[in-house]
């Protein structure tokens, strides 16, 4: 197994009152999994000059607690596998040798040709090597509840600034739009767990809507079309309390 560690001091700037702020977190994992592939010899360039690049389909993240502005921070990174079109990836963030935070993905390597995944090339598979030691063995789908009112209805509009290389929507900039599908009087809360499933490629110009829900500690999120014919991406996060 390759692990890969890389070290970051928090931004100030990246923070809201003196801690990191989810979205921001969650860059930081994604973009050490870049450093990684870049350290390998496979950073994104040259997997687009293969004619492919990689998406994430699911994320699991546990968070002990949020980095302060300023704190030290290791990510650590790994591949946990490969079955056919899933990639499995782990992280870990350690605090002065505290362990604040543990995350489970799953990639897809998608050919450019047809937007569709493909199963992982074994030539692509051997690079980044591989064990199975997976932090959470699956992450499950997300329903929207049948028996729950609408908390809240936001509705969005993507911008050019909420775009990465592969022209849709930055994974992390989901978690970013969550606060703004909250009532302000909800902005508060941190989340301690959240899963997502991304299921269609949000681009420019696309009108969306973010509908929510409440069940005491936990918030679902469900990203849709303005005609909610297409559902984007579910998001179900519990909160460090029940305030």
């Amino acid at each position: 197994m390759k692990i890969f560690c890389k070290e970051y001091e928090v931004m100030d700037f990246l923070s809201s009152q003196s801690e990191l702020k989810l979205n921001h977190l969650v860059s930081y994992l994604i973009e050490t999994s870049n450093y990684q592939s870049i350290d390998l010899g496979l950073d994104n360039e040259k997997l687009l000059d293969m004619g492919y690049t990689w998406m994430i389909y699911k994320w699991k993240i546990k968070i002990k607690r949020y980095p302060r502005s300023h704190e030290k921070i290791k990510i650590k990174t790994w591949a946990s596998g490969f079955r056919n079109i899933n990639a499995f990836r782990e992280f870990e963030i350690y605090c002065g040798g505290e362990k604040i935070l543990e995350a489970s993905a799953i990639f897809l390597l998608i050919d450019l040709e047809n937007r569709k995944p493909i199963k992982i090339p074994e030539e692509i598979a051997e690079v980044y090597g591989s064990n199975d030691n997976r932090i959470f063995k699956s992450i499950k789908r997300i329903n929207e509840p049948e028996d729950l009112e609408r908390l809240d209805r936001f509705s969005y509009k993507i911008l050019n600034r909420d775009l990465d290389f592969n022209d849709h929507v930055n994974n992390s900039v989901y978690l970013e739009l969550i606060y703004e599908a909250m009532n302000k009087d909800l902005s508060h809360i941190k989340f301690k767990e959240i899963s997502v499933n991304y299921i269609n490629e949000l681009k420019l110009g696309d009108e969306i809507i973010i509908d929510s829900y409440r069940e005491e500690d936990r918030f679902y999120f469900f990203f849709k079309s303005k005609d909610k014919g297409q559902i984007y991406t579910r998001i179900c996060a519990h909160s460090q309390s029940s305030n």
